[in-house]
């Protein structure tokens, strides 16, 4: 990953992102990573973004999907059942990128997955909730298909590079928000996602 692409863009002034791809390649590339491929790939910035997250991995992936996904909640009218359920998976998604993400805590991520997948309300099938969903298989894991971590820390990563090898889901993540807002508001979401890059960079 060319780092100094990064920084670039993240510089003050802020300059636009340079990913080297022109519209068509990213947007083929975009199309083999997308996991529902029936739905519209991320647009403009917010595209270039997504392809350069999949490189640069979960962490810095799921702090900008969380980010992006807090924008849309700030523009959409508090009480809808969707919200509701977005601020839900939202919260746990803090606590574990707050955690020190061991066994137990990915054990917590997946016992999410039974909720999102047997309860959700019917009210939050709209870009907002899917986008919330993508943002937890974004971070976590299948326990239906994969059960759970294994105990021995030698074994973990392996089992995460199989089991949790889910950072593409944020071209779903970015594809949703984009059609959870009017498009005028889409530069809100590129701050957003800029924002949550910067503070991993300085974090990291």
């Amino acid at each position: 990953m060319d780092y100094e692409m990064i920084d670039r863009a993240l510089g003050r002034p802020e300059q636009p992102l340079e990913t080297g791809f022109s519209t068509l390649e990213r947007d083929e590339l975009l199309a083999e990573f997308i996991c529902f491929p029936d739905r519209d790939l991320p647009t403009g910035e917010l595209a270039d973004w997504a392809l350069v997250l999949i490189d640069l991995g979960k962490q810095p992936a799921v702090l900008a999907a969380v980010a992006a996904i807090e924008t849309v909640l700030d523009e959409t009218p508090p009480g809808r059942a969707d919200v509701e359920f977005a601020e839900q998976v939202l919260a746990e998604l803090h606590i574990w990128l707050e955690s020190p993400q061991t066994v137990d805590d990915l054990r917590r991520l997946g016992d999410l997955w039974w909720s999102l997948t047997r309860n959700p309300p019917h009210a939050a099938h709209t870009p907002l909730g899917d986008a919330a969903c993508m943002a937890w298989y974004l971070a976590g894991y299948d326990p239906e298909g994969w059960d759970n971590p294994p105990e021995e820390p030698e074994q973990l990563r392996d089992w995460l590079a199989e089991a949790a090898d889910n950072v593409s889901a944020v071209v779903d993540v970015f594809s949703l928000v984009q059609q959870a807002i009017e498009p005028e508001r889409h530069a809100q979401l590129v701050k957003s996602v800029r924002e949550a890059v910067r503070s991993w960079r300085d974090g990291g």
